[in-house]
Order: C-alpha cells, then structure tokens, then sequence
C-alpha cells in the first residue's frame, strides 16, 4: 500500500495526540528538566506541585513545593549536601495495599511525601506537614490521583532504599490516618 497525504496526516495527528500526556507529566514535576522524578504531583486544584527529585547519578536529593514558576520551598539550598536529610519508610497496610513515605525535618516543620496503591488501581499520595514534636498534622494536601509521577529507574529507586527508616512513620503510620 502506497502512502498518501490522508494517512501521514493521521499519523501525525494521532502522533500529536498523545504528547499532552507527556507534556502534562512534564507540567508535573518541579525537578530541573536535567534531574530525575522520584515523585511528583500537583496538588489538589493543580496550581501548586510537590516534588521530591534526584540530580547527578542520584547523588543528591531535593524536595520543592510550589507554583511551576517560582517554588516556595527548595529543601536542602541548591548549594546544600542532601546526605542523611531524607528518611524513606516503607508503609502496609491491609488488604494489599503499601507504599512508601520520605521525611524531612526543616526548621519547626515535618515533611512527610508518601504514595500509597494497592488493589482495585487505588492510589494515593500528596504532603503532610507538622509541627515538629507534634503528633497533630498542621496541614495535609492530596496529589490529584491520576496525575502522580513515581521514578521507575533503579538507580535512584536503590538509593532511597538506603536511608534511614523514619522511627515514628514505622511505629505509628502516616500522622492524620487513624
């Protein structure tokens, strides 16, 4: 079969179809365009974003929570070392549900990233903040469920498998669950 002008402009359109989803991902994420996701999100109406991203060869990690265009926080400063500043702790629960959160300590705050799944194609995540020395949660925002980006690369994956487990998070779960 000979190709004609119809069918190479289907293919370009269907071609053209499917960036959104890539550029929506992209949109997704407050990690420099030269970083690695490890997990990312808008956030409830979408006009804020938390990210947790790995640069270099996953040598250093960073948090950022913000508007695309101007983060309101970056965790650790850009000219920062992120070594011993995460914990990674690996949440389960009933039913066949799990997932992971990272935390951080910053100033008088607790953050706390997690993602959960499990069956039936539930998934969830967003940020959890607390005062610090305080089990109450100051403030909790949901990903939008469809929308969350996980690192799927081994390498960054195995390095946040080596930090240290967060002692209250392994205890007691995410803060506001119960």
């Amino acid at each position: 079969m000979k190709p004609n002008c119809t069918t190479a402009l289907v293919v370009t359109f269907l071609g053209l179809c499917s960036l959104p989803s890539l550029a929506a991902d992209t949109a997704s994420t407050l990690c420099a365009s030269t970083d690695k996701v490890v997990f990312s999100c808008p956030l409830g109406n979408g006009r804020k974003i938390v990210s947790m991203c790995a640069s270099g060869d996953a040598g250093r990690f960073y948090y950022a929570y913000g508007r695309p265009a101007s983060p309101e926080l970056i965790y650790p400063a850009r000219d920062r070392p992120s070594d011993g500043v995460f914990t990674r702790t690996h949440l389960g629960f009933a039913g066949n549900n799990g997932g992971y959160a990272f935390a951080f300590v910053n100033g008088a705050y607790r953050y706390i990233v997690y993602s959960t799944s499990g069956s039936n194609n539930r998934q969830d995540g967003g940020v959890i903040v607390q005062r610090s020395g305080d089990a109450g949660v100051a403030k909790k925002m949901q990903c939008q469920s469809s929308r969350i980006v996980e690192s799927q690369d081994d390498g960054v994956i195995d390095a946040t498998l080596k930090w240290k487990s967060d002692s209250q998070i392994a205890a007691h779960g995410l803060p506001g669950a119960h």
